[in-house]
């Protein structure tokens, strides 16, 4: 996938953000009980709002996705965002399996190290580093 234009972000963000303000403290809702005139929004939408924030914000934390087959780092939709080198793993105290993980030159330029929770589904958290 390719980085969206800022007018695009700007877009689909103001939507985002209306779906957002209707959906208030709701955590489900009935697709019939939106309103007609909120904008709809999918995880498309929301992953393309992600994929610019992540190239233009450049974040220090993150939390991604890891595909060990093909050794990638994606966001919830899987939309590549660096090439994912493995270090050592461990267990922790409960057995889960830890893997420490880097990404040399993420599509936003920076360099993240981290772990990824291998027992718990493939997620990682990592943080910006230097050199």
């Amino acid at each position: 996938m390719t980085v969206v234009s800022y007018q695009e972000y700007r877009e689909l963000k103001a939507r985002c953000d209306a779906f957002e303000a209707w959906r208030g403290e709701r955590r489900s809702y009935r697709p019939e009980e939106i309103p007609a005139d909120v904008p709809r929004v999918n995880n498309e939408d929301r992953s393309k709002i992600e994929l610019f924030e992540f190239v233009n914000d450049k974040p220090t934390h993150y939390f991604l996705y890891v595909n060990a087959d093909k050794c990638i780092a994606t966001n919830f939709m899987g939309d590549f965002l660096g090439r994912v080198e493995f270090g050592r793993a461990w267990r922790d105290n409960f057995g889960g399996m830890r893997v420490a993980i880097r990404i040399h030159h993420a599509i936003n330029g920076v360099k993240y190290a981290g772990t990824c929770f291998k027992s718990a589904g493939n997620y990682a958290r990592v943080k910006a580093v230097k050199s």
